[in-house]
């Protein structure tokens, strides 16, 4: 067996600075995937671009991308493979694969760094969860079984990826994470179902899924012919706006659960109070029980936005206490750099076993749903976290004598300069 020393993340970072392409991040998520893609299913092509013009290589690759058994790997090439030297990229995957014992080992460890390096280095929006959002939830899934498994707004599929369900099913309306997406789990040996849709308006698995993970786009607006068309946006009530993209999500991700279902959706911590059509899904939500958890999360906690979000669990199974389990994390934060705070480890296991029913009254506390209607279904944590005042008796007799003494010292000190003044 191989003692493996290679650091498959570092010298990928070294093949992309050779290359300059964190100059032109714009670029780098595709060349990269498109390199570790080639050179794991066939990796003597991979070693014939060392040979190739710039030219060659792409029309080589179109070949190659022709008979592939993946649906959207195609998207991954573009005329930018011409302007870089991409057998630096391929070099490097095929270094890398010679120190694992198999390619399986090798395709496996690669699925694991690729998705978290592509996500923390390069802040594309369609990246969505990151590896905060996928080490939490992991650590709170832990070793739960999953047959089904979805996500409506996969991205590259990073918290699907370091799962182990029977089934995966993630959609995304965006070509590229899709197909950067289908290559992880190629890499990992896992069957995929991907598609490229709207998932607020196509859903064929409805009621069927186990466990929903996903980060959906915030402050988008719906299409109002979606509203229309889609039953499922009408299932709670008849008047949706447009502008309630988050309630819709929500919706979309119960809409998938079966009986015993669960959901982890990170949406703005502003639908927690908004009035409106939001009130009414909180409301509906609420009287039905299915908010188990709500995890406030620290600010930046995504990447390319400030907005401070909560992670909202859903489960539509049986839940471990009475009421909602509210856990205030927005303290539990590591800052690595200024834009990238990050969940010390330490702090993602104290977090899930909080999750889990350990004690933590500073960080977590369970209201009833009596006292939520009390607060006019109201979920903000400030409405239940109270920061307590220390507040001192002020004892208006013995500070006006500390008055009284301070005017005595203040005559007698007049006194005497004078005296000194009048010996001048």
């Amino acid at each position: 067996m191989k003692t493996n020393q290679f650091d498959l993340k570092a010298r990928i970072k070294q093949s992309l600075d050779a290359l300059h392409l964190f100059q032109k991040a714009e670029h780098a998520p595709e060349l990269l995937t498109l390199a570790a893609y080639v050179s794991f299913v066939d990796i003597e092509f991979a070693a014939s671009f060392e040979k190739l013009s710039k030219a060659k290589v792409k029309e080589e690759l179109q070949k190659f991308l022709h008979h592939s058994d993946l649906k959207f790997v195609h998207h991954l090439l573009s005329d930018k493979v011409e302007e870089v030297e991409f057998s630096i990229l391929t070099r490097t995957f095929i270094e890398a694969s010679s120190a694992y014992d198999n390619q399986q080992a090798y395709g496996k460890a690669l699925a694991h760094e690729l998705p978290t390096l592509l996500s923390n280095e390069f802040y594309y929006e369609f990246f969505t969860s990151n590896e905060n959002l996928a080490n939490l939830v992991l650590a709170i899934i832990d070793s739960q079984p999953i047959k089904r498994f979805y996500d409506g707004a996969c991205g590259i599929g990073l918290v699907a990826s370091q799962l182990n369900a029977e089934e995966y099913y993630l959609r995304d309306i965006n070509q590229l994470p899709i197909a950067i997406a289908e290559v992880i789990f190629k890499l990992a040996g896992k069957k995929l179902n991907c598609q490229l849709q709207d998932s607020l308006t196509e859903n064929e698995l409805s009621n069927e899924v186990d466990l929903v993970v996903t980060t959906p786009p915030f402050g988008e607006r719906i299409n109002p012919n979606a509203i229309k068309t889609t039953p499922y946006l009408r299932q709670l009530f008849k008047a949706m706006p447009t502008n309630a993209s988050d309630s819709a999500w929500i919706q979309q991700a119960l809409y998938q659960l079966n009986d015993t279902g669960r959901a982890f959706i990170q949406v703005p911590s502003g639908w927690l109070f908004r009035g409106g059509y939001d009130l009414a899904l909180r409301t509906e939500l609420l009287e039905n029980d299915w908010i188990d958890t709500i995890i406030l999360l620290p600010k930046g906690f995504m990447q390319h936005t400030k907005i401070e979000t909560v992670l909202l669990v859903l489960n539509k199974g049986a839940k471990q206490h009475d009421g909602i389990k509210m856990i205030d994390i927005s303290d539990h934060v590591k800052q690595r750099t200024v834009l990238r705070p990050i969940l010390s480890e330490e702090s993602i296991k104290h977090i899930a076993s909080v999750f889990h029913g350990q004690d933590d009254p500073d960080i977590c506390k369970i209201v009833t749903v009596d006292e939520i209607r009390s607060k006019d279904m109201n979920l903000s944590f400030n409405k239940y976290f109270i920061n307590e005042i220390e507040v001192t008796r002020f004892d208006l007799a013995k500070e006006k004598a500390k008055l009284e003494m301070l005017e005595q010292e203040y005559q007698a000190a007049k006194v005497k300069l004078n005296q000194l003044l009048s010996q001048i």
